[in-house]
């Protein structure tokens, strides 16, 4: 009896196989259409020639096997082709056999063809349940049917009873498993592809934000210095000082827009000697007057040192920063920018004096969409501060306490002085000549 069960399950290995692996093979591999509609059918008729080679209780005249079960599964899924090429298969390879039992496999294996042929259209517009259901059902018809004659054909060596009986139970049992399979892989492969589509949606929308709030900064600036010109008196110094940074800030703008829409084609990076101190001073005059509308006074204590980077880029991280730390300060405050060497790397030290954040919300600063402005932010701010900081090899340290304020300390490799650069020039020259 455990030797039955044994071959029983043996067989019902043999058919989940390519119930579990051609969907997974079919949506990882670009194969051609053709060869996709085909390779089911085929792997189903290689199921069906495993299971009658390896059969539940041979005789010399039947062959108790689960072969019906993948000529289901193929026909009711594959439709009439299929059907037909499984059913001559399982015909034909039971032939070579011989014995009463081929007479009996021709007759069920055609009937199983014919009621599949009549049936895949209305199997695969049912519900997974439903399906489920009658595909139990039909293995458990045809599995009757072979049992009726069997009884029916009197031959002297059929088998025991109890195998066929056991055959009656396995055949719809195992046909139940191997449909949940089916449908749950074909479920799963569905909502993989529902997934990666909603993904793509939900980039779409990632970026369509960042575009918004990346524009902002420059728009915003460069309203406000117009803004100056059109309402204050004015020199004409000053006023072609306020019209010039307007520009700069609209070609920022523009520039912002052009890598955005270069994404997919990204352009090879200029990467620049920038001098720090004038790139600050250059952001505090950009962000001047957001913090004197805030009541924040901004102090700095800056040193010309140079680093490597793309001076825009560079410029917006440290914009954000600190449009981030005046925007802290709703009551008004100081912001602090400090400029320094430390363990032989530059450090940028922005500091504020605002409402702080919680220790929650500081480990999940840098995340798409969160924000500490409720409606406000967008959370793209800082996102965008890491991968610029990252993008220049540096790296950056927030600390920050509720009501006392928030620090963001930016490291950044120095850039090679010319002294160095000679030397190493002729440390070339020599070693070469050596």
């Amino acid at each position: 009896m455990i030797s039955i069960f044994k071959d029983f399950l043996l067989n019902v290995f043999f058919i989940l196989l390519p119930v579990f692996l051609v969907p997974f093979w079919m949506e990882r591999e670009k194969g051609t259409e053709r060869l996709r509609l085909y390779l089911p059918t085929v792997c189903y008729a290689a199921v069906i020639v495993l299971c009658i080679t390896l059969p539940v209780g041979a005789g010399s005249s039947f062959i108790f096997d689960l072969r019906q079960i993948p000529l289901w599964l193929g026909s009711l899924y594959g439709g009439a082709g299929a059907a037909a090429f499984l059913s001559c298969t399982a015909i034909v390879y039971r032939s070579l056999f011989g014995g009463a039992g081929v007479l009996v496999n021709a007759l069920v294996s055609i009937a199983i063809a014919a009621a599949s042929s009549v049936l895949t259209k209305t199997f695969v517009r049912l519900p997974t349940k439903q399906r489920t259901l009658l595909a139990t059902a039909l293995s458990f018809a045809s599995g009757l049917l072979t049992t009726v004659l069997t009884v029916w054909i009197n031959t002297p060596d059929r088998p025991p009873l109890s195998v066929s009986l056991i055959f009656l139970l396995m055949q719809p049992a195992s046909m139940a498993v191997a449909c949940l399979f089916q449908e749950m892989v074909h479920h799963n492969i569905a909502l993989r592809k529902r997934i990666i589509r909603a993904e793509k949606m939900e980039a779409i929308t990632h970026l369509a934000a960042s575009i918004s709030h990346e524009i902002r900064n420059p728009l915003t600036a460069a309203r406000g210095f117009i803004q100056l010109i059109e309402e204050q008196p004015l020199s004409a110094d000053k006023r072609r000082q306020y019209a010039r940074i307007a520009m700069e800030e609209l070609d920022r703008a523009e520039a912002i827009i052009t890598d955005y829409l270069t994404f997919a084609k990204p352009a090879p990076e200029t990467p620049e000697k920038l001098n720090v101190k004038l790139e600050i001073e250059r952001v505090i005059d950009i962000i001047r007057p957001l913090a004197n509308m805030s009541c924040v006074d901004v102090k700095a204590t800056l040193a010309p040192f140079s680093v490597i980077g793309e001076r825009e880029k560079f410029r917006q991280c440290l914009l954000n920063v600190m449009k981030n730390a005046i925007e802290a300060m709703p009551n008004g405050g100081i912001l602090h920018v400090y400029v320094s060497v430390e363990q032989g790397r530059l450090l940028i030290r922005i500091a504020d004096t605002g409402v702080g954040m919680t220790k929650e919300q500081l480990e999940r600063l840098g995340e798409p969409y969160f924000t500490t402005k409720g409606i406000k932010g967008t959370g793209l701010g800082m996102m965008v501060v890491y991968r610029i900081i990252e993008s220049m090899n540096g790296t950056i340290r927030i600390e920050s306490e509720i009501h006392k304020g928030t620090t963001v300390s930016i490291y950044l490799p120095l850039a090679p002085s010319p002294s160095s650069a000679t030397i190493s020039d002729k440390e070339k020259q020599l070693f070469a000549a050596l």
